[in-house]
């Protein structure tokens, strides 16, 4: 049975940009329905964040978020169906739920011939091919497809291996990433294979050289543009970035990519000589440190911004790192080029973790921000079905309230006096899923951000300036 559909309030957005991604996720999604409907290009599955849009683009290959589907689904609360439907087949509710809702949502259509009733916004094509990616990521990109092979025999799969070495306190990265380099080059020299035999064309490597170029330079362009998110009053906050992450993960190595970013830093720059923020009186800045968030509740950064807490900054799914600070090797071929990008972003912050004692990459990374955003609070969601990407989340505000010794700030005792202690940053932990909406309370978690923010008025009250 369908999942009855909650009425809620559609989340406020703080920019036109932010605004504008909803008609364009919905266009391109109907944009591989009406592809595969008219034969006019090669479709493939793939996952995010696996840096071969490049090579698919330049083949003229049209990517299929799997991924942005279920999330998709998820906003318009209509998940549920898909997720039952993937239970009866034999998955657990306990897996990823964006694989489940993929396979519930593949088995009903191949059973059908056709799109299930009232797919979202048109429902998600029939791949050609499929590209699954093992990495250090998350469970299902090796099987989630192999999976929904059960339902399509004929739909070959690709599977691209894109590692990274692990860090270590005590020893420098660079030393193993020659070795790492020339197995990813290896690994996506034989996707490009594969996808020339599954389209029948020849890889232009100039025309793989413009898109590299191009998402070089929408990287550098985003981290300039999210930059200005540091000014006070914050320009655009992390639940309209939830919306701008889509370009970012979905749209690389495309000039309507690095148009949006460039429209966005317009606009955000436009709201800081006019000091338009977010909130009209903005009392906290906070850091979204971790976690996917419940995408049928977005609506909960709004609640934020009611008790004047903005997000000027979030780990979560800002995919990007500036090119000129990885120190990328001079190379004349596209391929080895990628290869280094990967692993220069994956290591970036290995390098400032080792400077400090006891420091991760991960914590580096939370300290940078809350320094570079001027944050007062960080919050993170836990996500249940996705253990991975989540895992680690409370270690890692343990580690951060452990290793990091910002600037002392005087306090002011109950007596009266003055005394020198080491500046918080409060921290709250939410606790759902991201697109399984019978694992979510609003009112639970109403209540937690009313607690959380009673705590950063609290401490702010016992500061000196």
């Amino acid at each position: 049975m369908a999942e009855q559909k909650k009425k809620h309030k559609k989340r406020r957005t703080a920019t036109r940009a932010a605004a504008s991604i909803g008609p364009m996720v919905k266009e391109f999604i109907a944009g591989t329905v009406r592809a595969q409907r008219e034969g006019a290009q090669k479709l493939a599955y793939s996952f995010i964040v696996c840096h071969h849009e490049e090579i698919l683009r330049a083949m003229d290959v049209l990517p299929i978020w799997t991924e942005n589907f279920a999330g998709v689904c998820g906003a318009k609360r209509d998940a549920e169906r898909f997720l039952q439907r993937a239970e009866s087949l034999g998955f657990s509710r306990s897996l990823c739920t964006y694989a489940l809702c993929g396979l519930g949502f593949d088995h009903w259509r191949e059973e059908l011939g056709e799109m299930p009733p009232d797919a979202p916004w048109g429902g998600q094509a029939r791949p050609d091919f499929m590209i699954s990616t093992g990495q250090i990521l998350c469970d299902p990109r090796a099987k989630w497809y192999q999976a929904a092979q059960q339902y399509m025999p004929d739909v070959p799969i690709y599977n691209i291996d894109l590692p990274y070495p692990l860090y270590h306190p005590d020893r420098d990265h660079r030393e193993e990433l020659p070795y790492y380099h020339k197995y990813i080059v290896e690994e996506l020299k034989g996707l490009i294979a594969f996808v020339e035999e599954q389209t029948g064309k020849k890889m232009d490597y100039e025309r793989l050289w413009e898109r590299v170029r191009l998402s070089d330079k929408t990287w550098n362009l985003i981290e300039a543009t999210y930059d200005l998110r540091s000014a006070i009053p914050c320009p655009m906050g992390t639940g309209d970035a939830m919306n701008t992450m889509v370009p970012i993960n979905f749209m690389m190595a495309t000039q309507d990519a690095y148009d949006f970013f460039l429209n966005l830093k317009q606009e955000l720059e436009e709201k800081i000589k006019k000091k338009e923020g977010v909130v009209e009186n903005e009392k906290y800045r906070l850091l979204w440190g971790g976690g996917l968030p419940s995408w049928f509740a977005l609506g909960d950064f709004n609640y934020f911004n009611s008790k004047g807490a903005v997000f000027p900054a979030e780990t979560t799914y800002r995919m990007v790192a500036p090119i000129a600070e990885m120190n990328i090797p001079k190379t004349d071929d596209p391929v080895e080029h990628l290869a280094w990008r990967w692993l220069g972003y994956w290591t970036f912050w290995y390098d400032k973790a080792r400077q400090r004692k006891g420091g991760e990459p991960d914590v580096e990374r939370l300290i940078n921000y809350i320094e570079r955003y001027k944050i007062d609070g960080v919050v993170m969601h836990e996500a249940f079905s996705c253990r991975t990407w989540h895992v680690g989340l409370i270690w890692q505000l343990h580690q951060l309230a452990k290793i990091y010794k910002p600037i002392p700030v005087l306090r002011l005792g109950k007596d009266g006096n003055k005394t020198q202690a080491w500046r918080e940053n409060p921290s709250l932990v939410l606790e759902s899923d991201i697109i399984d909406i019978t694992s979510y309370s609003e009112v639970d978690t109403r209540n937690k951000i009313d607690a959380f923010i009673d705590t950063l008025e609290s401490v702010a009250k016992s500061r000196v300036d």
